[in-house]
């Protein structure tokens, strides 16, 4: 019986550390079409993303994608690989919180993230009343 309620009270300071860590998002995540994966970094309070692998990194042509999209001319030969597409994230209370870029559409927005475990992380757009979330899962 002690080693049952042992067990029980470890577990529990175990979910507690867990919720109170803004650094578990940090590692590399596969978008929700594992078509992308995305590393996490932290940098002083904040952490960003970007893009580090693509399941197809090249066009038609063999050259690598770039990001076409962007409503910056400058940026628009700036290849996808290498692309932050999460910037300014700030943990508070188990919820972080920054910007988004889709180089899909060329857009940013404003998003949330919370990990609902170790190994997924629900990331939520917002853009005025509307607001999509994606589940990206942690690579091993």
């Amino acid at each position: 019986m002690k080693q049952l309620t042992f067990i029980f009270i470890a577990f529990f300071i175990a979910m507690s550390v867990f919720a109170q860590n803004g650094d578990n998002i940090v590692g590399i995540w596969f978008n929700e079409e594992k078509t992308a994966k995305i590393e996490i970094t932290k940098s002083s309070d904040f952490y960003s993303g970007k893009i580090v692998w693509l399941e197809k990194p090249t066009d038609n042509n063999g050259k690598p994608l770039v990001d076409k999209r962007n409503p910056s001319k400058e940026k628009q030969n700036k290849p996808i690989i290498g692309l932050e597409i999460l910037s300014k994230l700030k943990y508070s209370n188990g919820e972080y919180s920054g910007f988004i870029y889709g180089p899909k559409l060329g857009k940013s927005g404003e998003c949330s993230a919370k990990m609902s475990d170790l190994d997924n992380l629900r990331i939520t757009v917002s853009n005025g009343l509307l607001s999509k979330t994606k589940i990206w899962t942690r690579v091993k």
